[in-house]
């Protein structure tokens, strides 16, 4: 995961935010996530309400959104801390969104993860195209 996140940042695909923990002078690394800039496509089968798709804006069958991805802590960190890394990556999405619009954030994650971003306000959409990953979508 971290390889792909270099790699994107560096091609401009993606930022990369860490949280970092200072000890001693030397920074440990407790978490991180990508956020960047993908469209969602959206067939007439998707399986989510119909007023939370009204506000995706789907022209075409495709939506504007905003991509949380590559979102992992360090091993041991406190309960919460993802949902806390989850947050911050919100605020930086309300800030573009104050700036230029756009208020649907998605994110792909594999079956056991589902439950996990619904407690985090997320709603499955259904399979990406390939069947390999859950889409879920958050309107902010």
């Amino acid at each position: 995961m971290k390889n792909i996140a270099v790699r994107h940042e560096i091609n401009g695909i993606s930022r990369t935010y860490l949280f970092l923990e200072g000890d001693s002078g030397k920074d440990i690394v407790k978490g991180f996530f990508t956020l960047a800039v993908k469209c969602l496509a959206m067939d007439k089968q998707h399986k989510i309400p119909e007023s939370v798709f009204m506000q995706m804006n789907v022209d075409r069958g495709v939506a504007q959104a905003y991509l949380l991805g590559q979102l992992a802590k360090a091993d041991g960190m406190e309960r919460g801390f993802g949902k806390e890394m989850i947050r911050r990556a919100v605020d930086v999405f309300y800030r573009g969104n104050e700036t230029f619009g756009c208020r649907v954030v998605r994110l792909d994650c594999k079956d056991h993860l589902i439950d996990y971003y619904e407690s985090c306000g997320f709603i499955s959409t259904g399979k990406n195209h390939n069947g390999t990953l859950n889409q879920m979508v958050a309107i902010i």
